[in-house]
Order: C-alpha cells, then structure tokens, then sequence
C-alpha cells in the first residue's frame, strides 16, 4: 500500500471524514507515521534495516563521529591495502568493541603507537545549542542571529590511532525514512500494511480519546493493541526466517509433526 491507500484506510477505520476537512488529523498524520514505524522497527528486526554507512579515517584520527541514521553498530570494517600504492591488495580488519573505559586505559593518546586500529569503543555526543550573532562592521545593518539546534552523535574511538588513511564501513541498523508524502512507500508499507495500519490505529483512537477508562469505547485502543501484537507475531517469524535466524537458522517455517498411525 502506498501513502495515500494507507491513509484513505486509516480513515475509514477510524470514521473520519473522506473529504479532508479533519484538519487536526491532518497534522497528526506524520507524527502518527513516526509513531507506528518507529514502534515496528524497535519491535522487530527487520533485514531491510541492515545497512553499511562510510566513514573515513585519518592518520592520528583516533575518533570519528558516525552518520546520524545509525541507530545500532554490529561490526565495523575497515580497508587496509598491503602497500602503499592505490592498487595494493586490500585485505579488512575488524577491530573488537571494547569499553570507552578499557579504551582510556590502554591507549590514553592518539600518538600513543599508531597502527592499524585492533579496538573501538562508542560514545555518545552532545553538541548545545548555540546562538551565533554574526557581528558586522558599525557600519553595516546587523543580521538575524543564526541558531544551530542541539545535536547528538555516536562516536566511534580507535586504538591504536591509525597511522594513515583507512576507509571504513558501519554494519548496524540504518534509520529508515518515513512514510510521508514525499516518501509515499516503505518495505513496511509494501510488504506488512495491515500490521502498519494496526499500530496506527493504536495511535490515532488515542487521537480520538479512546485511551482512558471514562473514554466512549476504553476497550477499543486494547483491541486495536491485541490486534497489532497478533500480527507482530506472525512477522516477527517472517521476518526471522528471512534473517536465517527461523529455527534451525533456516528460512523455512516450523514442520508439521507427522502423524503416526497406531500399530494393531
């Protein structure tokens, strides 16, 4: 289903007018989005998810901060040529995921024995929100403050500190976009709309003050939550049989036990 199917069907469920003049529905939508894939994603390990983002790392570079649609870091890989020369053979390390405080102990400084990174560690990251007033000439007209919002990172710490140029990959979970009306499908659209739209309505008989117990229907939002932790069930074996990981790390689904008929 695409976005404009998924929100037709969230409209009928939940009786709100066709014609679009709900307008706080309207922008309850993207949050109401946010909420069910987010919550999809966290509940279930999906493969789509997986993915690789580069990073690159510099002589003495013992930190580098990782993309921002990292969620969680598997492994990390980097590139290592047997000599200097571009077209050297490339061989990968995986360095081990040790504590940031093993990491401090050992390897204190970045000079401290560069070499190929053996060891990282994670951290994370704040960067405070700050107020630039870009001071101009007394001459000049003043401009607008510019504002830079509050940031958070991961960053990954090596040891030893490399000692040359390494091109890195971040195997983890990668923050899937969205649907929206800009990103009109997801594999969670495509491949799993009913438990979408479960979780949605979750959402939106909140939205319609079906939460509490002196709510119009209180056993309305419980339904739509069984009804959603029925179908999380089912994809949750799907989804784990696609990962290799259904029982006996196979993709094929639980055998039937035979029946075996009694001997006289």
């Amino acid at each position: 289903m695409n976005y404009d199917q998924v929100i037709d069907a969230l409209q009928v469920l939940g009786a709100i007018p066709l014609n679009s003049e709900d307008s706080n529905f309207q922008r309850l939508v993207p949050a109401c989005f946010e909420y069910a894939e987010g919550r999809i994603q966290r509940d279930l390990a999906f493969l789509q998810t997986d993915g690789v983002q580069s990073i690159i790392l510099g002589p003495l570079m013992a930190e580098v901060e990782l993309p921002e649609t990292v969620l969680t870091v598997r492994s990390i890989g980097l590139s290592v040529f047997s000599s200097s020369a571009p077209t050297g053979n490339k061989r990968r390390i995986y360095p081990q995921r040790v504590s940031p405080e093993a990491l401090d102990m050992f390897w204190p400084q970045p000079n401290f024995k560069p070499g190929p990174p053996k060891y990282y560690a994670l951290r994370g990251r704040q960067f405070a929100r700050t107020e630039d007033p870009s001071p101009l000439p007394p001459t000049t007209q003043p401009r607008q403050p510019e504002f830079v919002a509050e940031r958070f990172v991961l960053v990954a710490r090596f040891a030893p500190a490399p000692d040359r140029i390494y091109n890195g990959e971040v195997f983890g979970n990668i923050q899937a976009l969205h649907l929206s009306d800009n990103n009109p499908e997801t594999f969670i659209s495509k491949l799993y709309p009913e438990l979408l739209i479960a979780c949605c309505m979750v959402y939106i008989t909140g939205y319609q003050r079906d939460y509490g117990a002196q709510a119009d229907d209180p056993a309305r939002a419980v339904s739509w939550e069984n009804q959603y932790q029925a179908l999380k069930a089912g994809v949750k074996d799907e989804a784990g049989r696609l990962r290799g990981e259904g029982a006996g790390f196979t993709a094929l689904p639980d055998a039937n036990i035979a029946q075996q008929p009694r001997s006289p």
